[in-house]
């Protein structure tokens, strides 16, 4: 789970629904059930592997994932690994719902495959040379040269889609984007420093680093905006410091419970950290500034 996440030039919302796609998507008919036997399982495994090539690894990991991959099988193992461990650390500390459905999480080797796969499926190469996830196919689709911790971030979402379906923009990336660089600590999985740091500096030592309180009232439209790498960061950093201070999980569930009062998480925040909002934030700015990242 630690392993290093290549930096890309934009993450992009792994939600939207990919526009521009050529073909309507839909789940087969073989996936709208979770596998009630072995017999079922081994058919979803068969139908997948006819999809994608006979020489597709394809497995079925803690019962509500299908992962599948032309890599190698070392490479196969490291990301069932990483599904399994985002999977069982987030429900046991945070989510208390599971997918009702089964989720599809397609590997390609190579940047090649992946972007053949998507002409072929969509007809048309994908927006983003990463990944992304398909919540009306619920189908995970990414490159994973880029690392497991593309994988890490991304497994968050269908996850926390099914736990919390009102999310906001800036929990939902932040949340994710924590464990983009990730291990177990104490029994947990936390969240490490990553490369979104030094560009969170910068902005922060220019002032143009986004306030919380506009941060947590953005729309989607203005999260995934022109300044969404500044965005990133700060609601990732966001969600470290309330780890860094194991206040993460009870503002999760605060949250979560209080979303139809508090739809952007301010007033939770204030409840759960014993600040106001512009205290909290001069003692995040400090906490921010003092990390370090590559030294």
């Amino acid at each position: 789970m630690g392993a290093a996440l290549r930096k890309p030039a934009t993450l992009l919302p792994i939600f939207l629904l990919w526009a521009g796609c050529g073909a309507e998507p839909s789940i087969p008919q073989y996936m709208q059930d979770l596998p009630r036997s072995e017999e079922e399982s081994l058919r979803m495994l068969g139908e997948i592997r006819r999809e994608l090539g006979e020489g597709t690894r394809v497995e079925h990991v803690e019962d509500y994932f299908f992962v599948a991959s032309n890599d190698t099988e070392g490479m196969f193992l490291q990301c069932k690994g990483t599904v399994a461990r985002v999977f069982r650390y987030l429900h046991r500390d945070y989510f208390t719902k599971k997918p009702e459905k089964p989720i599809r999480v397609y590997l390609f080797k190579d940047r090649q495959t992946y972007e053949d796969y998507c002409t072929a499926t969509y007809q048309k190469p994908p927006s983003t040379p990463f990944g992304f996830y398909m919540s009306s196919e619920r189908k995970m689709v990414m490159n994973i040269s880029t690392g497991t911790g593309t994988l890490a971030h991304e497994m968050v979402h269908p996850l926390l889609a099914e736990d919390f379906p009102d999310v906001p923009s800036w929990f939902n990336e932040g949340f994710a984007s924590l464990f983009e660089q990730s291990g177990p600590r104490d029994g947990k999985m936390v969240g490490f420093v990553n490369w979104r740091l030094p560009g969170l500096h910068k902005a922060l030592r220019a002032n143009k680093a986004v306030a919380l309180g506009e941060l947590l009232g953005y729309t989607a439209g203005q999260f995934y905006g022109e300044d969404r790498g500044v965005n990133y960061a700060t609601a990732r950093y966001l969600c470290m410091y309330l780890q860094e201070n194991e206040l993460l999980i009870p503002f999760y569930k605060q949250f979560r419970a209080a979303h139809k009062d508090d739809r952007s998480g301010a007033a939770t925040l204030e409840k759960v950290t014993g600040k106001k909002l512009d205290d909290l934030e001069a003692e995040w700015r400090k906490w921010v500034l003092q990390l370090r990242y590559g030294d």
